[in-house]
């Protein structure tokens, strides 16, 4: 028993963290090599430029009085509110590592740091990219740079840490009422940054502080919420799965299940033929996994930028890229089935695969570009109409050229 004892007592956690992010590391650049391959940087150094040109072409334009703070405020909220942390947490962690939870400081303490470089790096490009509006609208009353972000970096801190006690917290209501509280906090603790100064957010800052401890003071808490940390980091990393399956088929890759009724209900008008079995399988499929609420996320941005753009050069630009963007996430259905054996079972033909996919996928982005030529064509004239026109052009022979060609040659490969 005492030799458990000091085996137990001599355990280095942080050791255990390092082997741990090197493994993570050493997957996820592997994947990373997979997105580069796929012209996925260079895509996206393209839409940098191009929206950094615009950025630029638009603040010559732009009235001093614009409500910039709108703006400040939907970039930056998120950023700072929207905490997380990576702690590589395993579900055989809950019963090897409990009796020496007292012990995981030094685990714990390398995952929030880690967790706030990379968000800390976020925050900073965010700020980076406001600053130009916020300069343009202040002018000579402009706060400091390093003075804004300084605050900033001390909120985003903050919120990590109570990001970290409620975890430990032992209901799920108080968990939600803390979320709550930290976004309301960080909404008005940037207003006033912007608003008024760095020293009354400062003073507000502290005083949310104090209201924050005082609140949940008494909450019921845990040593390490030992599950709720492991269904953090299993949808954390489901979500980066997600990403890299845009590029590659990912087998870690969890598929979860919504039921939609609200949407689902449309493959009711499919015939129940044998033809259709396809188009049928990968329709639920679609309206049922993350790939149709990324879709929609994607579509809700879209809106969004379309609505901020006031040019319509702007406007044409977003379009494109909000489709092609979608398209290349909707790629990802073909690999959905790919190892569900049973459809060998059944007498279906699969040239029809192909056909049924690339039409989804063609119906999904039609959908999409219909609402977004609503917000496009407003307060322009008719004339340039002519862009979704092309737009639909462009998705058709996509999809029913490129992707079904695509397709059809990935079935002849797995079929060797």
């Amino acid at each position: 028993m005492s030799q458990l004892t000091d085996r137990t007592s001599t355990f280095n956690t942080h050791a255990l963290w390092k082997q741990r992010f090197q493994h993570y590391m050493k997957e996820s650049m592997g994947y990373w090599q997979y997105a580069a391959r796929s012209n996925f940087i260079g895509f996206l150094l393209f839409l940098v430029i191009v929206s950094s040109y615009y950025y630029a072409k638009t603040l010559q334009r732009l009235p001093t009085d614009y409500p910039y703070l709108w703006i400040v405020l939907l970039v930056l909220v998120p950023l700072v509110a929207s905490s997380s942390i990576r702690t590589l947490i395993r579900s055989a962690d809950r019963m090897f590592l409990l009796r020496i939870e007292h012990e995981m400081g030094a685990y714990f303490r390398s995952s929030f740091l880690y967790s706030l470089s990379l968000q800390s790096g976020r925050l900073l490009l965010g700020w980076v990219a406001v600053t130009p509006l916020y300069r343009h609208c202040l002018g000579t009353e402009a706060q400091p740079f390093l003075l804004i972000f300084a605050l900033l970096l001390l909120l985003k801190i903050a919120n990590l840490l109570a990001h970290w006690q409620e975890g430990r917290f032992a209901t799920e209501r108080t968990r939600f009422v803390s979320v709550c509280f930290r976004w309301v906090a960080s909404l008005v603790l940037v207003t006033i940054q912007f608003h008024y100064s760095s020293l009354w957010a400062s003073l507000a800052a502290i005083v949310l502080v104090f209201v924050w401890l005082i609140a949940f003071r008494f909450a019921g808490k845990y040593v390490i919420g030992w599950d709720h940390l492991i269904a953090k980091e299993k949808q954390q990393q489901a979500r980066l799965y997600a990403f890299f399956n845009w590029f590659v088929d990912v087998p870690q890759l969890p598929t979860r299940i919504a039921r939609r009724g609200w949407i689902s209900g449309v493959t009711r008008t499919i015939p129940f033929r044998q033809d259709s079995a396809f188009l049928y399988l990968y329709m639920k499929t679609l309206l049922r996994t993350e790939m149709f609420a990324i879709v929609l996320r994607l579509t809700v941005i879209g809106i969004l930028a379309l609505a901020v753009a006031d040019s319509t050069t702007a406007r044409s630009v977003i379009l494109l890229i909000a489709l092609v963007i979608s398209m290349i996430q909707l790629t990802s259905l073909e690999r959905a089935h790919r190892y569900t054996f049973w459809l060998t079972m059944y007498p279906l033909e699969p040239q029809t695969r192909a056909g049924s996919l690339a039409f989804i996928i063609w119906l999904t982005l039609l959908v999409e570009l219909v609402v977004l030529s609503i917000p496009f064509m407003i307060g322009i004239p008719i004339q340039y109409l002519v862009v979704p026109l092309l737009s639909l052009a462009f998705i058709s022979f996509a999809c029913g050229v490129v992707l079904r060609r695509k397709f059809k040659k990935n079935a002849l490969l797995e079929a060797e």
